[in-house]
């Protein structure tokens, strides 16, 4: 293990399906970068089978490391307290239910030296493992941040490698809701990071109809849009005040809105492979879509992507 190149990746777990978590600790196994360290934050101290798994990784492979928190901590709790014990200069990112291709770690050390934080484009696979859409964004710093401050995310988290210095520089990630990561990018641009998106798919990343509640998704929706309203005041921003705007009747409404095109979106992410997902998209986005005020956004957003960003 040479410590001056060591990757260490942070992957949270909690009630993943243990065939998944199977699924994504072994797609780290079989990285053809090899000089990494995975820790394992298990967050539901009554999930014993995640713990066992979890373990009999570990004495499998030195370089698993388990973190077993005595309680519930969150996500966020979780994930600064990983970083406190990471030996490696880079740290990446990986959901317990989602996969690494073989090469996501070398080809994203290959663009590290130059840049402060690398994402990569990715696969959405359902519940039952079938691919059903391709997430392609920019990839030149400029664009990628234009896109960023303008339209939305295009840096996932479980795609994400940086240096380390970029988290201890920023404070690691706020306790400011289910957009952590969102809000420790635009910090992180704000305050003049280098970031690049390598414009190959090179993650799996399962789309969970059955995870983050509905309430949940609507809070890290409008967060997620309040933080890109308000970038030029981002450090000021706190969960407080988030909270307030979604009480106010323009919050109230858009929660509404969204409630009704994550609905529509779930039946759409539900397909058997990407023919039935396009077709289900056509037939929601032409005949509910237009009726939604975030599905008119998605659309007015996807012109403005392949017209400005793309």
């Amino acid at each position: 293990m040479n410590a001056e190149r060591l990757v260490s990746i942070l992957m949270p777990c909690y009630k993943e399906d243990i065939s998944f978590f199977c699924d994504a600790v072994n797609s780290v196994l079989n990285q053809t970068y090899q000089n990494w360290e995975l820790l394992l934050i298990l967050d539901d101290p009554t999930n014993y089978k995640m713990k066992k798994k979890a373990n009999e990784f570990a004495n499998m492979d030195k370089r698993i490391i388990v973190l077993d928190n005595e309680k519930n901590m969150g996500l966020v709790d979780s994930l600064n307290r990983a970083i406190d014990y990471t030996r490696g200069m880079f740290i990446a990112r990986l959901d317990a239910d989602d996969i690494a291709f073989p090469n996501r770690l070398e080809k994203q050390m290959e663009y590290i030296d130059d840049y402060d934080m690398i994402s990569t484009n990715f696969s959405f696979i359902n519940m039952r493992g079938n691919v059903i859409s391709k997430r392609i964004f920019p990839s030149e710093e400029k664009k990628v941040k234009g896109y960023l401050r303008e339209i939305a995310d295009c840096m996932y988290h479980t795609t994400w490698l940086l240096k380390k210095d970029m988290y201890i520089q920023l404070g690691k990630y706020r306790d400011i809701g289910p957009f952590e990561d969102y809000d420790f990018i635009l910090r992180g641009i704000k305050a003049g990071y280098k970031v690049y998106n390598i414009h190959e798919i090179l993650c799996y990343y399962r789309y969970n109809t059955e995870g983050i509640s509905s309430n949940n998704k609507v809070y890290q929706h409008l967060g997620s849009e309040y933080l890109r309203n308000n970038y030029d005041r981002i450090n000021e921003v706190n969960k407080l005040e988030i909270l307030e705007y979604l009480k106010t009747n323009k919050g109230k409404y858009k929660a509404l809105e969204y409630e009704n095109f994550i609905y529509w979106k779930k039946k759409v992410f539900d397909s058997n492979g990407v023919f039935e997902f396009f077709v289900k998209m056509l037939v929601y986005g032409t005949f509910v879509g237009l009726r939604n005020y975030y599905g008119r956004k998605k659309i007015i957003n996807s012109i403005k992507a392949n017209l400005f960003y793309s």
